[in-house]
């Protein structure tokens, strides 16, 4: 009460607007949280769209970061090195070692597919799981199986030449030659395939 006799009414809070009143508190914080998922999902797919550029540049750069050259390099040093060591009649255990050397470098290689090309990807695929394949049967006819060991040749040469067909499609779509030189191997000798 006042001096006067009057009652004091306590102050009358401000208003809210009428969005305010509408809205729960925690809808703002909600709001802001959905449209930041979706613009964090709009980023992620447009960003996931693989590489840009035309065919020529997407497959030039796939060969690039895979090493394309160097895999395939390293492939067919190990065909080598798994026909030297049958001309030799190494032991089983060397055998054992070159033709699992093999079968794990072609899985390795694997892993990079696919490429942008389709051809590409198709041939290579092709070529790996003969590699694997023949690394697999000189493991297991090391032994003196002579079809595993005909079987393991048959498919090295036949990965050969998809690896050529390979080298020839990147070239004509890509306009330059993959070297396919390999670092230096045992005895200080390289491996050229081209």
């Amino acid at each position: 009460m006042t001096p006067t006799g009057t009652q004091l009414r306590p102050p009358r809070s401000p208003r809210p607007s009428r969005l305010a009143a509408r809205l729960p508190r925690y809808l703002l914080p909600v709001t802001v949280a959905v449209l930041l998922a979706v613009a964090v999902v709009v980023f992620v797919v447009v960003g996931s769209r693989g590489p840009t550029g035309t065919p020529a540049h997407q497959l030039r750069v796939w060969v690039a970061n895979t090493k394309l050259g160097q895999s395939i390099g390293v492939l067919t040093t190990d065909d080598h090195n798994v026909a030297r060591a049958l001309a030799a009649h190494q032991a089983t255990n060397a055998l054992h070692t070159v033709c699992a050397v093999l079968y794990q470098e072609a899985q390795t290689a694997n892993d990079n597919l696919p490429s942008p090309d389709t051809v590409v990807t198709q041939t290579l695929a092709h070529a790996y799981r003969l590699e694997y394949d023949a690394g697999q049967a000189c493991y297991r006819g090391a032994g003196g199986n002579a079809t595993l060991l005909a079987q393991s040749a048959h498919d090295r040469s036949q990965a050969i030449t998809l690896f050529h067909r390979v080298l020839s499609r990147v070239a004509l779509v890509t306009g330059q030659t993959v070297p396919t030189t390999t670092t230096t191997g045992p005895g200080g000798t390289t491996s050229t395939f081209l």
